[in-house]
């Protein structure tokens, strides 16, 4: 089994997410907008950046994979000042994994593919942490 933790969502990265993603919903960055639509009045993080953390998972427990594919379901939501805990279960080169919010359970669920390739050959990614 792997686990990666990060004690608290950082607002202040979201904006950054947003920025690199192309994404202008303002629940992201705006807490007025995340309560007017009943998040309450912290910001939500965005979707691809929880998945990016249980690619840091995945890559810092199997530092000499690459990643190859990626099937994910959004579950939940992560909110500004939420920890997460990403943990996730070996067969082979493939890792079941799931994110999970100490107030909302699983936000997150993945199936992560490995190979054990040393460079990029068109079917891999190159892995770098998130």
């Amino acid at each position: 089994m792997s686990e990666w933790r990060l004690d608290s969502v950082p607002a202040e990265a979201m904006a950054l997410w947003c920025q690199a993603l192309g994404d202008d919903n303002a629940i992201h960055i705006d807490p007025a907008a995340a309560e007017a639509l009943g998040f309450g009045p912290r910001t939500v993080n965005p979707g691809p950046t929880n998945l990016a953390y249980l690619l840091n998972m995945v890559m810092e427990a199997r530092p000499d994979r690459l990643v190859r594919s990626v099937e994910a379901a959004m579950l939940g939501n992560v909110l500004a000042g939420d920890a997460v805990l990403a943990h996730g279960t070996w067969n082979g080169d493939i890792c079941d994994a799931q994110l999970a919010v100490p107030s909302g359970g699983v936000v997150l669920k993945a199936r992560i593919e490995t190979n054990g390739r040393d460079s990029y050959d068109g079917e891999g990614l190159r892995s770098q942490r998130l």
